[in-house]
């Protein structure tokens, strides 16, 4: 697959068509008709480029969009990006706040779902696979879309006359989600391949996945239990179970080895070969050989970890020896695999980072499961699946009748998802989603701008959880509006 993603990059350089208009939000679709989309090998290697679209609107803004906000990390390093984020200081120049790439991920997949049906050489498994994931990626980028910006523009078809309009506005976000997102996903799983397993590339497993997370997203906790069901039907994931003597080991794996056939937790990671996509930019977010990160680990985490030490997770995360030295700890270890001659992660430069980035993994989905469960009255199963998340990590069970109020229950399972997705994208939405972001980050920005000696301002604003829209893309399209209170 990542040799294709070579071949195709060179293939949309020749095929790229000249278009007179600057686009708003996507492309003239990169991979014309006229000259692609003919054959099986075409179809392989338009799969691949939707592929290389996730790379790039995932590598930096996975780290930005789904945990730089949160309490999950502080500022670091000398930049004042990583201080804008963190303080909440955001505008539209900020790096995050430009949709280009993933407006092209659509404009990619929009192009596959029109001509793979076409394609006279491809069997119908082969081409029902192709559309399957070109759908539920679709879905996926809208969904961060959403998320991010709220309202986002909509474009189902390839733009391929320069004659069209160009410019659209945006749709309101719980259209998107009910008229796009879910029906693309629902489509999804009609046409995917019940049979494949691959944890680089979209499955059945992972399309499920979404969907269970799309529907937390909504609150329709009823829709998340039903989605989990056909999961746990599939028998195909499970927790990584530790082993008393190396009780890291299989757990690491989950990120750095999520293709290794004895662990079945992992469902969809995005796979990164440095040599063909160049180093994803989660070393220089969260800590590289070769510069000083641009995030360091919030007190919050670190005070949970540091306090109860038994948790396996902990080692898994970060050096613990600069924690026990009272250190700030400057660089996250659980994306990288330990060197047998040093007992620490191989930890690379910036520019050879290849981590595999975890989108979706079993215990994501079992915590997802619980939340719904709580909110559905049905506590005791809630705990039983927050328990085996615990166990997997050494931690002792919680009771249940310790716990009064359902909100008591969420936040006992968001504080687990937060220490086992540490640094896996989730944070930021789990806190957006459940309405704590103004109680959770309010008085932890108050206290990083009292320590710097600045105006204190706090998270008040809850218009500010959205991000703005890049100030690229207000100039090309007239048609939008900026995200109050920002300015353009």
């Amino acid at each position: 697959m990542r040799k294709l993603i070579y071949i195709v990059v060179v293939l949309v350089s020749l095929y790229i068509i000249g278009c007179k208009k600057q686009l708003s939000q996507q492309p003239i679709s990169d991979l014309s008709s006229e000259l692609f989309w003919k054959t099986a090998e075409h179809a392989k290697l338009g799969n691949a480029a939707i592929y290389d679209g996730v790379q790039k609107t995932l590598s930096g803004n996975y780290t930005d969009w789904g945990d730089a906000r949160s309490d999950n990390f502080t500022f670091g390093g000398t930049g004042e990006n990583q201080i804008n984020v963190t303080f909440n200081g955001l505008n539209a120049t900020t790096p995050g706040s430009n949709w280009n790439n993933l407006y092209m991920t659509i404009a990619r997949a929009n192009v596959a779902i029109k001509y793979l049906p076409g394609i006279k050489d491809l069997s119908e498994a082969a081409r029902n696979n192709y559309l399957a994931q070109a759908y539920a990626i679709r879905a996926y980028m809208y969904f961060y879309g959403v998320r991010v910006w709220g309202d986002v523009p909509v474009r189902l078809t390839p733009y391929e006359n320069i004659n069209e309009e160009p410019n659209l506005p945006r749709s309101p976000a719980d259209s998107v989600i009910n008229n796009v997102i879910i029906p693309d996903l629902l489509k999804a799983t009609t046409l995917a391949d019940k049979n494949a397993i691959n944890v680089w590339e979209v499955t059945t497993g992972s399309i499920l996945s979404i969907l269970t997370e799309v529907y937390m997203w909504v609150k329709n906790y009823a829709k998340v239990i039903e989605t989990t069901n056909k999961l746990i039907a599939l028998k195909r994931y499970a927790l990584a179970p530790t082993v008393a003597s190396t009780p890291y080991v299989n757990y690491k794996n989950v990120i750095v080895d999520p293709a290794n056939s004895t662990i079945k937790e992992n469902i969809w990671s995005l796979h990164w070969n440095y040599l063909v996509d160049g180093g994803n930019a989660i070393g220089g977010k969260i800590g590289s050989s070769d510069q000083t990160s641009n995030y360091y680990i919030d007190s919050v985490p670190l005070l949970k970890w540091e306090t109860n030490k038994i948790d396996i997770r902990r080692a898994i995360a970060y050096d613990t020896t600069v924690a026990n030295a009272l250190q700030r700890v400057i660089q996250i270890w659980k994306y990288y695999p330990i060197d047998g001659n040093t007992g620490k992660p191989a930890v690379p430069r910036r520019d050879q980072n290849e981590s595999k980035y975890p989108l979706y993994r079993w215990a994501d989905i079992l915590l997802l499961r619980a939340e719904a469960l709580n909110w559905t009255g049905d506590k005791p199963v809630a705990f039983v699946l927050l328990n085996q998340v615990r166990t997997r990590a050494r931690l002792a069970t919680l009771i249940p009748a310790n716990f009064t109020t359902q909100l008591d229950v969420e936040k006992a399972i968001l504080d687990e998802r937060q220490l086992e997705l540490f640094a896996e994208g989730k944070r930021w939405f789990d806190l957006v989603r459940t309405g704590r972001v103004l109680q959770v980050m309010d008085p932890l920005i108050r206290q990083r701008q009292k320590n710097l000696g600045i105006s204190v301002t706090g998270f008040t604003d809850a218009r500010k959880i959205l991000w703005p829209i890049s100030r690229e893309a207000l100039t090309r399209n007239p048609l939008l509006v900026q995200n109050q209170p920002y300015s353009d």
